[in-house]
């Protein structure tokens, strides 16, 4: 399915108070923000719903048989990002709100990576391998940097995965609400990528084809992507935890470390990209690893350096 991204590739309080003020200040921002985020989410999910809900009024033999299953499997999830929204919404706590905040800001810019790469892959045939990853890296970057910078805001692991967390989900509500409002205004254009995969199905509408396919996807991403910003805003909060208060030789190291990492694990998939599609998996995953670690290291490596700075 087109707008699966993950498919591509088989993603200080210190004691001064004038330290204290600041922070605080940036917290109370941060909580405003996220009840308007949390807020945002809500009509996210009611949207959604509604064009999956039109998608298979359209076509009832996509919702049948397996894509019943896979139509109830996607409420399920859209219901549960639902009350999650809820939930953020009703918070009260300075942390929560501040990382949660970041959380949705990047989740924003997320999701329009993950539209442009959507709208791409529907109106562009062959892209080039380049086109492919870039947006799983940049994915990579944005969700580790919720991480990072949650975590150098609240000083907290379990408020930075909580960021990531719903980074992801907020970018695939963005994806979602996108891919489906694409597909019901221009069908045919996004039928097009599908054509092979429709032939071998044995279906005879391929309308009915593309609103399976979309519920497959959806499912996938609904459930990738928050596993995938648990993971990245980790690695990003570990690694701004560990480089805090080092010296300047100490970030420059790790950002050396990230480069080398980057490129071989750039490499990596670069070669399974020439490699037949059962011999790829090794490559991907020691690629999307690397590439990983190496992106979501960015961001507390930049702030390490432009704070020593200061």
């Amino acid at each position: 399915m087109p707008f699966s991204v993950t498919q591509d590739v088989l993603v200080h309080a210190g004691p001064n108070a004038s330290t204290i003020r600041p922070c605080l200040g940036s917290l109370r921002i941060g909580l405003t923000g996220n009840r308007t985020f949390g807020r945002g989410a809500v009509p996210g999910v009611v949207a959604a719903l509604i064009l999956i809900s039109v998608a298979g009024a359209r076509h009832p033999g996509g919702v049948q048989g397996v894509g019943r299953s896979l139509l109830l499997t996607d409420v399920a999830l859209l219901l549960f990002y639902g009350a999650a929204g809820t939930w953020i919404w009703r918070q009260r706590c300075e942390r929560a709100s501040a990382a949660l905040g970041v959380g949705a800001t990047l989740g924003l810019w997320l999701g329009a990576v993950l539209i442009a790469n959507h709208f791409i892959e529907s109106t562009v045939a062959n892209r080039p391998f380049v086109i492919v990853i870039v947006p799983v890296l940049l994915a990579f970057a944005l969700l580790g940097a919720a991480g990072s910078i949650s975590y150098r805001r609240t000083r907290s692991l379990a408020m930075a995965v909580i960021s990531g967390i719903w980074c992801g989900m907020m970018a695939m509500l963005v994806l979602l609400c996108f891919a489906f409002t694409f597909a019901l205004v221009f069908e045919h254009r996004a039928e097009l990528p599908l054509q092979d995969a429709f032939a071998a199905s044995g279906m005879n509408d391929p309308g009915a084809f593309l609103v399976k396919n979309s519920l497959e996807a959806a499912s996938e991403g609904l459930i990738r992507f928050p596993i995938a910003g648990l993971f990245c805003s980790l690695t990003g909060a570990l690694v701004s935890a560990w480089i805090a208060g080092r010296t300047r030789i100490t970030a420059l190291a790790v950002a050396w470390v990230a480069l080398v990492m980057f490129a071989v694990g750039a490499t990596s998939l670069w070669y399974a990209n020439t490699l037949e599609r059962s011999a790829r998996p090794p490559f991907v995953m020691f690629g999307v690893v690397f590439a990983a670690i190496a992106l979501c290291s960015v961001h507390p490596a930049w702030s390490a350096l432009r704070q020593s700075q200061s």
